[in-house]
């Protein structure tokens, strides 16, 4: 038997998806706060990710400023969640994903990398990506700065990763004061 670091709810399998090459989707119904998947791995620098093999380096996710979780040796089902702008599940605490609502059978289910993803500082490393989703509500270029757009943070309240959770409290309490903010 092969060695897992994740889990997926056995209510989803991965299949091809219509705007990704593969995708997670639901075989039968979720309910809204269900447990969808539990995130595991290496935990690697930020910077190890250009070190990893070509097609390792799209799967890993951000867990602090600095740090990855991910796998050096294995892609798991857990890997093929792909970004929405408007995704039906989210984060509770930093590795649990959740149904943010009921998700149906043959539905896929993502997740917004606004919710896990942010600048590095002292990195070279850099996140944007195009957007494909076909959402109505599409950014077309998703960034590592989208965390901080009031509209998400209202938008996704509550379904943040605790990283970026952490870093939205510490940046609202520097909002909307003229003092200076603290340096990183």
């Amino acid at each position: 038997m092969k060695a897992r670091h994740s889990w997926l709810n056995p209510k989803l399998e991965v299949r091809t998806s219509p705007t990704h090459e593969k995708g997670v989707f639901a075989r039968e119904t979720v309910s809204a706060g269900e447990r969808i998947a539990i995130f595991g791995g290496d935990v690697m620098f930020i910077d190890e990710i250009n070190h990893l093999p070509e097609h390792f380096q799209d799967y890993p996710m951000q867990i602090e400023e600095r740090f990855l979780l991910g796998s050096r040796s294995v892609i798991e089902d857990t890997d093929f969640f792909n970004h929405s702008c408007d995704p039906n599940a989210g984060f509770r605490g930093q590795i649990f994903l959740v149904a943010m609502r009921r998700i149906f059978a043959g539905e896929e289910v993502t997740f917004d990398y606004a919710m896990v993803v942010s600048e590095s500082v002292g990195s070279d490393i850099v996140f944007e990506m195009n957007c494909r989703c076909g959402a109505p509500t599409c950014r077309r270029v998703i960034t590592e700065h989208d965390w901080e757009r009031a509209d998400l943070r209202k938008r996704y309240q509550g379904y943040f990763s605790q990283y970026i959770r952490e870093k939205i409290e510490a940046d609202s309490r520097w909002s909307g004061t003229n003092s200076t903010r603290p340096s990183h």
